[in-house]
């Protein structure tokens, strides 16, 4: 006898995406809708579906989250990497993160990370351009006094050894797995700590690929692998918690 996963398999390989609610009842008589959302859940934790929006599945590959550096990151890395070619760098516009946010304000602000002994010499060359508008590593109590993240700023802050890094074309830029444990972290992104970076993780894991060893290994370099692990877990365990 078919099981249930694969008659739910078989159903999907007919749609684009589907709810709970567009499961025949005649198809899958006898199941209560609580079984029917677990089972859904279940298939999600093991990759075989993604969730697309609230409540709602496909069985088509996830997305990969991909960085573009837009004109003036562009432009910024060429004119450091010209300078410093012997520097690491991650430059990137924080507006990426946007897609993974829920009704908040978009963060401009131009991140250019790079080696410990660099930042200093960067951060002095860039001052008269960007005077006013760029920040050395700011604490918390700097972000929320001096930054107004709707315009365009410059934060300049060390790179962590071995962070997952992408590059489109030659720019190197972060990787999703590297934004979701600097935005838990860094101080510059206080507003969205707590609840907020959860249900970004939430976001990502229903809507893009995740490679959640590579997410836990960089997490554990920046102290926050515990954490993630505990959010990863209430994620996992939403559809279980649902049936009890």
């Amino acid at each position: 006898m078919i099981g249930l996963s694969d008659k739910i398999l078989k159903f999907a390989a007919g749609l684009q995406q589907f709810s709970v609610d567009d499961m025949p009842t005649d198809v899958f008589s006898g199941v209560k809708r609580e079984k029917l959302s677990w089972y859904l859940g279940k298939l999600c934790r093991n990759g075989k579906l993604r969730r697309v929006g609230r409540g709602i599945y496909s069985l088509q590959a996830a997305n990969t989250f991909i960085v573009k550096a837009n004109a003036k990151v562009r432009s910024l890395y060429r004119s450091l990497s010209g300078l410093y070619p012997f520097a690491d760098f991650c430059v990137y516009s924080a507006n990426i993160i946007t897609p993974l946010l829920h009704d908040m304000m978009p963060n401009n602000t131009i991140y250019v990370e790079t080696n410990r002994d660099t930042i200093q010499s960067i951060f002095d060359m860039l001052l008269p351009k960007y005077k006013g508008r760029i920040f050395l590593a700011p604490t918390k109590e700097i972000a929320t006094t001096y930054i107004d993240y709707s315009k365009e700023n410059i934060i300049v802050k060390p790179l962590v050894t071995e962070a997952p890094l992408a590059l489109d074309g030659k720019v190197p830029v972060p990787t999703l797995e590297k934004l979701l444990v600097d935005t838990r972290v860094d101080a510059d992104f206080y507003y969205l700590h707590g609840y907020e970076n959860l249900e970004m993780l939430r976001t990502a894991i229903s809507h893009y690929d995740v490679n959640q060893t590579r997410l836990l290994r960089y997490a554990d370099r920046r102290n926050a692998k515990d954490s993630i692990q505990k959010d990863l877990e209430t994620i996992k365990n939403n559809d279980t918690e649902r049936m009890l």
